[in-house]
């Protein structure tokens, strides 16, 4: 079930809401051999120094650069590496873990790269992986890693054991770690794990849901089409009820998923940046209520997904004007999770870039019209014929003023930047028999979503009570007296919903001047006890 399909141009300009504070590109490294390739980036935090940290994958080796100061970046450590396109990081505790994929130009390989980033020292190890069959095999690259909050880092699309994920213990020696078990089902590319669950990004096989409880056991609990079917990268929101994914293909989707019941997964949404340009995207990460997404040729990308059925972009940051289109140029990956709130990302040809984020709130509503007959109890539905005949086709904002225009069924959806509050008007603009239709006032922003439903009720006669007022007319006006001396609250409304007088009649008289316009109007009365009266005027 497809929920949604979103898709924003990106505006003239390559930034909106992220704010560069920091670059450092390739050429400033100084004399570490670096090439003008970079690749993945994860990030660090000291809480003994209070310093951050960029951890960046380049073609030949791995960099450490203190990024406390953007404007400053300082080289901490670099590793040198054997030559290859594809780094990726993790850390666990104060160890950062590195993997490199097919090497370039030669058939050396580094297995597992371990940073001890509070002493800057590193070494090189590579884990013998037990096979299903008995054998032993060696574990000497990987295309990705993740580790979960026990400490199990999965090392995906590797050499060993069919490439799907290796399962590593880096908890109780981070210095020293043992495999624990390998997934060989279908090759990974990617992967996210949380609470013995491995959600595996396969490429062409989709999205794996595997049970890795038992890690020298896994088992494969259910799995589901990504819209592409190249599942490249997925993540999990906080809240572990909507899945995240990413198809590595020209013109690709970032889609959404509820996950809350694996034998019945549903799609939330499918979004793709500026249609038909062939934009790619690579990785994406959830950072609270936004999906921070690398776009190659684009950029950084943010999706406000506090309400992940209805996501609204925020932000973005063009690292790579220069490209264009389809292409695996420019951002490779990015990093929100600094407590800074800084987002570190990745450029393939122009390096590290430190991007400041400043997310404005979100408006999120869902206004359903209907047009019900009879009024309360009457038949209720949205026709655009209906809607067109009794002239209730849009309604529009009293202050803004901007015209909103309901889809096919009836229904308005508001998402966009920004707070809102103002009154949301539904006008008819011809005269059928009696029409009242509703207006109502709203206060939008982030942490909520309304959904409404405002009625236009049709009456093919004015529904009368016990006529509260007796009538007789002058050449001015109506004459209006009752038997009930009480106080009353009166409203005269013109039958297109219109109110055009309204005030308290005391002592059971009231006079009331004729409108501009002959026709028939209607005067409600409601008495201090509440007892309710509708009757017609003519206005000769």
């Amino acid at each position: 079930m497809v929920a949604a399909v979103t898709a924003w141009a990106q505006p003239s300009n390559d930034s909106l809401n992220l704010q560069r504070v920091g670059h450092y590109p390739v050429s400033q490294w100084g004399p570490l051999a670096a090439s003008p390739f970079c690749s993945d980036i994860w990030g660090y935090y000291d809480s003994a120094s209070l310093r951050e940290f960029a951890i960046i994958g380049n073609r030949n080796g791995t960099l450490v650069a203190d990024v406390t100061n953007p404007s400053q970046i300082v080289n901490e450590l670099w590793v040198p590496g054997t030559p290859s396109v594809w780094r990726d990081m993790k850390t666990w505790s104060h160890y950062a873990y590195v993997v490199h994929d097919v090497p370039t130009g030669t058939n050396q390989t580094d297995g597992l790269l371990i940073i001890d980033l509070d002493s800057m020292v590193s070494k090189k190890v590579r884990l013998p992986v037990p096979l299903s069959s008995g054998g032993v095999d060696t574990l000497r690259r990987a295309h990705n890693l993740w580790i979960d909050e026990e400490g199990k880092l999965y090392a995906f699309g590797s050499n060993a054991g069919g490439g799907g994920a290796v399962i590593v213990d880096v908890a109780t020696d981070p210095w020293n770690p043992v495999v624990l078990g390998n997934y060989s089902t279908y090759y990974l590319h990617d992967g996210f794990a949380r609470h013995d669950t491995l959600y595996g990004a396969a490429l062409w096989e989709d999205i794996q849901v595997v049970g890795v409880a038992l890690p020298s056991q896994p088992v494969t609990f259910a799995s589901f089409d990504s819209p592409d079917h190249f599942a490249h990268n997925c993540w999990l929101s906080d809240d572990g009820n909507t899945l995240y994914t990413t198809d590595e293909v020209a013109n690709g989707f970032v889609a959404a998923y509820n996950v809350n019941d694996l034998s019945n997964v549903d799609e939330l949404f499918r979004h793709k940046v500026q249609p038909g340009t062939g934009l790619i995207p690579h990785n994406a990460h959830v950072d609270g209520n936004h999906l921070v997404t690398s776009y190659y040729t684009f950029g950084c990308h943010v999706l406000d997904v506090e309400f992940p059925e209805l996501p609204v972009l925020v932000a973005y940051y063009d690292t790579s004007p220069q490209f264009s289109g389809t292409g695996y140029n420019g951002a490779w990956g990015a990093y929100p999770y600094l407590p800074s709130g800084n987002i570190l990302v990745s450029d393939i040809e122009t390096g590290l870039w430190v991007l400041n984020p400043e997310y404005p709130s979100v408006s999120r509503a869902e206004i359903q019209l209907l047009i019900r007959f009879g009024g309360v109890g009457g038949t209720a539905m949205f026709d655009t014929s209906s809607a067109m005949m009794y002239g209730v086709e849009y309604v529009y904002w009293h202050n803004q003023g901007d015209t909103l225009w309901p889809d096919a069924s009836g229904k308005i959806t508001i998402a966009q930047t920004g707070a809102l509050q103002d009154s949301l008007v539904w006008p008819s603009t011809v005269s059928p028999p009696y029409i009242f239709t509703e207006s109502r006032s709203y206060a939008l922003g982030s942490g909520s979503f309304v959904r409404d439903t405002l009625y236009a009720d049709v009456y093919f006669s004015v529904p009368e009570a016990e006529a509260f007022w007796t009538v007789a007319q002058s050449a001015r006006g109506w004459e209006l007296t009752s038997a009930q001396s009480e106080s009353a609250q009166w409203t005269l409304t013109a039958l297109d919903g219109r109110t055009v007088a309204q005030g308290r009649a005391e002592g059971g008289r009231l006079t009331l001047d004729y409108p501009a316009s002959s026709g028939i109007y209607v005067l409600e009365t409601v008495t201090g006890q509440g007892q309710r009266s509708s009757q017609k005027l003519l206005r000769p």
